[in-house]
């Protein structure tokens, strides 16, 4: 089961929140306080990997309104703090299904032994999962799951199917959720473990709470990892006098206490190597190398690496290693088995990584979402993907309630929340400078979305292969263009590229430039119309016509709906796709951010699958500016 989008109904600082879409990854985007951690934490009790978390009426219910649980009549309980909607592929179905049908023939056997004909199983006539891929469940505080059944328009066309369904599928569904990973800055690790304390959080980890809680799960993975025993390491270790004299000491003695003190060591050599053999393969900062020492009470973890090969405790190493290596054994044991399709929530991860680090970080995280879907929350520039901005939500506050946004140009009125991202767009135009990348300056975000989606396309069929990156800068429309080639100009051994739209706007924007700095360069100012094969085009009309109106009416769901068949494929889309705004009154002119959430769920929706003809024009372009 993969996760569409969620939304949370009240949870802390959520009193409602529209639905998030979420991809295999999403960033949420805030200023502190702004209450991104209240939108992974219902996740995380949605559903979590640690069996022990439970959800805290204390902590977790609105503390507004937490008086009013004392009223027994109130049924605040049966709230659903979340809902998500999820969807299942084939083998998950068929399981679903087999034990749908098995619950219908024990139906059926049962009516036929009862005597009056009747029967107390509810059935349905006709296999709901024949007609859906999608579920949506809910969770309420009593931590009961509900769901539904979601037809294709993404609204919900049933009650409850537990009734329906029975039990054995309903339990099988509820098997398939995936579990939800939580890590946070403060369950990092120390590096001196006192290990009767040890011993002692883990068999109070239930108890425990907030940092206590997180550091005691982490060793509790750090020694069920390593298959190290507390108990066992101090036994192993332990020593005895006669009459608190060494020397009295018998050599059978001796011996043993020798002997067990090489199967420790053995131990912990054994783990030490396994784990600096499974930290190497999964980051590349630096190689590292465990090593793990008992002495008396005490346990130490040392880490070295090539540049300083002597043994250093853990906790005086940087806090980005700390961060990374807590994180990893929270990881690597919490996906294994039934959890291996788990998805990821990370609060503020890198907070203390050198930028270069935050930015392999992304890297990185792009890597693991390819095996699970990862969500996390930042406020650093360099750990949002200028890339991959549709996958940016904005965070913020209203009159103290967190609200989040899909659509960054509405994200808070003072638009705090968007900051990073602003910040990310203008470091990626500075590294750019730096390193030397090919830069194509587009008017808007939507052109970034389209053109990046394009690239990609073609470097995976081979169509295209770039010499070096090629970036594209969005300049916030026509008027953007001048100011940032004038900054470009003397860092730069040519003039970027620079795409335009061909409506008025773009034509007159291109005739200004072709007299002015690129009189030169006539061939570095480029137009849609040259590649889309209309007049008048924009960028919209080098994407299929076909997903175009897919993902539109998707969006704008209307009486009536937009119909392929009512789209002039030979004339530019974007004037008929507002004319049917304003037939249908959906005030497409008043909304600015329209166009981006288009691009947003094309690239989202996306498939790789063109015809020919449109590969061609992709090819053209690209051509043309790697050629230009």
């Amino acid at each position: 089961m993969r996760l569409l989008r969620y939304k949370v109904n009240k949870f802390r600082s959520v009193k409602g929140t529209d639905w998030i879409e979420v991809d295999h990854l999403a960033c949420f985007v805030g200023v502190n306080e702004s209450g991104k951690t209240n939108l992974l934490l219902p996740l995380w009790k949605f559903n979590p990997a640690d069996d022990a978390t439970k959800i805290d009426l204390l902590l977790d219910y609105p503390r507004d309104e937490y008086s009013e649980l004392d009223d027994e009549d109130s049924g605040r309980l049966d709230e659903c703090f979340i809902e998500t909607v999820f969807e299942i592929d084939e083998p998950e179905i068929e399981a679903i299904e087999q034990a749908y049908q098995e619950h219908i023939t024990r139906g059926q056997s049962e009516e036929s032994q009862n005597e009056d004909g009747g029967g107390d199983i509810s059935k349905v006539d006709v296999n709901p999962f024949g007609i859906t891929r999608q579920l949506l469940i809910k969770k309420d505080y009593n931590q009961r799951f509900y769901i539904y059944l979601v037809n294709e328009d993404g609204q919900s066309q049933s009650d409850d199917i537990e009734n329906d369904i029975g039990k054995d599928a309903f339990e099988k569904i509820c098997e398939f959720i995936p579990r939800f990973v939580y890590y946070s800055e403060y369950g990092n690790l120390d590096s001196d473990l006192y290990l009767p304390h040890v011993k002692d959080d883990l068999e109070r980890i239930d108890s425990l709470t907030g940092k206590e809680r997180m550091k005691a799960r982490t060793l509790k993975i750090l020694f069920s990892h390593l298959k190290l025993n507390p108990d066992e390491i101090l036994s192993l270790g332990g020593e005895q006098a006669p009459n608190n004299n060494p020397a009295q000491k018998t050599q059978e003695q001796i011996d043993s206490e020798s002997r067990n003190k090489q199967e420790r060591y053995a131990k912990l050599d054994s783990a030490g190597t396994r784990l600096t053999k499974q930290f190497r393969e999964w980051w590349s900062q630096g190689n590292y190398i465990f090593n793990f020492n008992a002495d008396g009470y005490y346990f130490r973890i040392f880490v070295s690496d090539d540049e300083r090969p002597e043994k250093i405790e853990l906790e005086s190493r940087s806090k980005g290693l700390q961060w990374f290596f807590s994180f990893f054994l929270v990881f690597l044991a919490e996906r294994k088995d039934a959890h291996k399709n788990c998805v990821l929530l990370l609060d503020e991860p890198g907070l203390s990584l050198h930028p270069n680090a935050q930015t392999d970080l992304i890297r990185f995280f792009n890597q693991l979402s390819e095996t699970n879907q990862l969500i996390y929350t930042t406020h650093l520039p360099f750990l949002v993907d200028h890339n991959n901005l549709d996958k940016v939500k904005a965070v913020y506050t209203e009159n103290g309630l967190t609200h989040i946004s899909n659509d960054l140009s509405k994200a808070d009125k003072e638009r705090k929340a968007i900051q990073p991202v602003n910040a990310a767009i203008g470091i990626s135009a500075s590294q750019s400078l730096l390193v030397g990348c090919d830069i194509v300056i587009v008017e808007g975000v939507s052109d970034q979305f389209y053109l990046t989606m394009i690239k990609n396309y073609l470097i995976s069929k081979n169509k295209f292969v770039p010499t070096r990156e090629l970036v594209f800068i969005p300049v916030g429309g026509v008027k953007g263009v001048k100011p940032v080639i004038s900054i470009l100009q003397g860092s730069q051994s040519s003039l970027p590229f620079v795409l335009f739209d061909s409506d008025s706007a773009g034509k007159q924007a291109q005739t200004s430039l072709k007299k002015g700095f690129y009189n030169s360069d006539k061939d570095r100012v480029l137009e849609t119309d040259t590649y889309s094969g209309k007049n008048g085009s924009e960028i919209e009309d080098l994407i299929p016509v076909s997903l175009l109106v897919d993902c539109f009416d998707r969006i704008y769901r209307t009486d009536d709906g937009l119909e392929l068949s009512a789209i002039d494929a030979s004339q530019p889309i974007v004037p008929q796709l507002e004319q049917f705004g304003n037939e249908n009154r959906l005030d497409l002119h008043n909304q600015i951010g329209w166009k981006v959430e288009l691009s947003k769920r094309v690239k989202q929706k996306f498939s790789g699958d063109v015809d020919e003809n449109v590969e061609q024009k992709w090819m053209e372009l690209f051509e043309a500016i790697k050629l230009s």
